[in-house]
């Protein structure tokens, strides 16, 4: 069966996880990275091991595409440092994060609650995008997404969606497997 899927009416079904880099790639905060000598990576890449290989297992197990969530969007040269960590783990161990680019990122002039940010993108999703619908999707964050006052907005459409990183260790293989499984789920 392919990873994409199409409707009859040729709508393509696409699944998505939204990458936070701080606090998910990039552990920081007490117990966290303080610099690039302390990232645990063996490849030079500015993330830790751990993590990538999650994120690249995730990506793997789910064929999603990721959007760039994080306040990193901001600034290309950031953007260009992700896909370089990426290229320098995928080159010394393999898998597709040798391969893998950005499908796209949240609004880069529109910063505000991350919530917001990342339902504000499959909005418009929904709105300008015909030829694609978001069929599965999680967010991957140490940001809180669900809990508080200021997600009460979109808290039920964020249910069922979200993996909550521990900032200061980042994206691990059990966060790895609840994503798969969330994304995995919602395929069906």
């Amino acid at each position: 069966m392919p990873d994409t899927l199409y409707s009859s009416n040729h709508v393509v079904n696409i699944d998505v996880i939204f990458l936070d880099i701080d606090g998910v790639l990039l552990p920081f905060g007490e117990g966290g990275v303080i610099d690039n000598a302390q990232t645990g990576s063996s490849c030079g890449s500015i993330f830790p091991d751990e993590a990538l290989k999650t994120l690249g297992d995730i990506l793997d197990a789910t064929k999603a595409k990721l959007v760039l969530s994080s306040t990193w969007r901001a600034k290309k040269a950031f953007v260009d440092d992700i896909i370089e960590s990426f290229r320098k783990y995928g080159g010394k161990y393999g898998g597709i994060l040798s391969t893998v680019d950005f499908y796209d990122s949240t609004d880069v002039h529109y910063h505000g609650e991350r919530q917001w940010e990342i339902q504000k993108w499959l909005n418009n999703q929904k709105e300008i995008n015909t030829q694609n619908r978001v069929r599965a999707w999680i967010a991957l964050d140490d940001e809180e997404l669900i809990e508080g006052e200021e997600n009460s907005k979109y808290r039920n459409n964020f249910v069922g969606h979200t993996v909550k990183t521990d900032s200061a260790v980042g994206l691990t293989p059990q966060d790895g497997d609840i994503a798969i499984h969330l994304l995995k789920g919602q395929m069906r």
